[in-house]
């Protein structure tokens, strides 16, 4: 079929883009930068241009069957921001999906998506969710938590201050939980709501096999590192005037009050749904680091 994504340049739209090209998919990317990790080959077609720019999201969708919305943002900068990147760019692309005549949009948002969440990411993602849900396209919207793999943002993070620190740094008390999934096993689910007339019109959660409390992520991350660190527990308030202070300083900021609410307030989901209809069975953390962590 042929497919259009957004987002071909980060870390699970270029893992998607492969699996889209294995799977025989005649592929077209959005692309800001020619810098990314979008693959080039004789299957891609490259779009220039960003999602907030309506005559490239027009080109993107003309000729195509299905497409991936993939963007989005952690944090704020001076020129993309959640209401800009994320809610008005999601109307965009429905237009233009709408116009060219596209047979589904398929989503990727977040677990913790809400109209009442404390975040803006939620808030935003929810309403995201929302231009879709209500436009008459066929749509699938995948939820998941935590991506992890090689390239990812977050576990990344943590494994070089793991490597580099004789310490760890813990927001907290460190028991709220997540539920990492596999960067595989999303583009798997991503790539099945292709032909999959069973997801049209469901909202599905990605998540792992286990609710591991985040003390438990450092922890697994240290053994497969073989790497002996101690945990120094940072009060959450302290943490959060820290966050306001660099949130006036600098966009994006590295951290932010809003990522400090989502960290504690938790990333769990059910995942009955996603084995059932994907025939998925997660990979466990600890099996997952193991895959690409030396």
């Amino acid at each position: 079929m042929k497919v259009a994504v957004t987002g071909a340049s980060g870390f699970v739209g270029s893992h998607l883009v492969d699996r889209l090209l294995r799977d025989g998919h005649e592929v077209t990317v959005l692309s800001h930068s020619q810098r990314g990790r979008v693959r080039l080959d004789e299957r891609v077609r490259v779009v220039s241009g960003s999602v907030e720019d309506p005559e490239a999201l027009t080109a993107l969708c003309a000729g195509n069957e299905v497409v991936f919305h993939l963007v989005g943002i952690i944090a704020e900068t001076r020129t993309k921001t959640f209401e800009k990147t994320v809610v008005h760019a999601t109307r965009a692309l429905v237009g233009a999906a709408l116009r060219a005549k596209v047979l589904k949009v398929i989503y990727l948002s977040a677990i913790g998506a809400s109209a009442n969440s404390a975040t803006k990411y939620y808030r935003s993602k929810f309403e995201a969710e929302q231009a879709i849900r209500l436009s008459g396209l066929n749509y699938t919207i995948l939820r998941p938590s935590i991506i992890f793999g090689e390239g990812d943002g977050f576990v990344s993070m943590l494994t070089r201050m793991i490597r580099l620190l004789p310490f760890t740094p813990v927001i907290g008390s460190g028991r709220y939980r997540l539920q990492p999934v596999y960067v595989d096993d999303v583009t798997s689910a991503l790539a099945q709501c292709v032909t999959m007339e069973e997801t049209s019109t469901e909202i599905i959660d990605l998540a792992g096999p286990e609710r591991l409390e985040y003390l438990e992520i450092l922890h697994i991350i240290k053994r497969v590192l073989n790497k002996r660190r101690v945990n120094i527990h940072l009060p959450l308030m302290l943490m959060k005037m820290a966050a306001a202070v660099m949130e006036k300083i600098l966009k994006p900021a590295p951290l932010t009050k809003d990522q400090l609410t989502m960290l504690v307030g938790e990333s769990v989901g059910e995942i009955d749904k996603m084995r059932r209809l994907f025939g998925i069975e997660p990979v466990g953390f600890e099996n997952g680091l193991s895959k690409y962590l030396r």
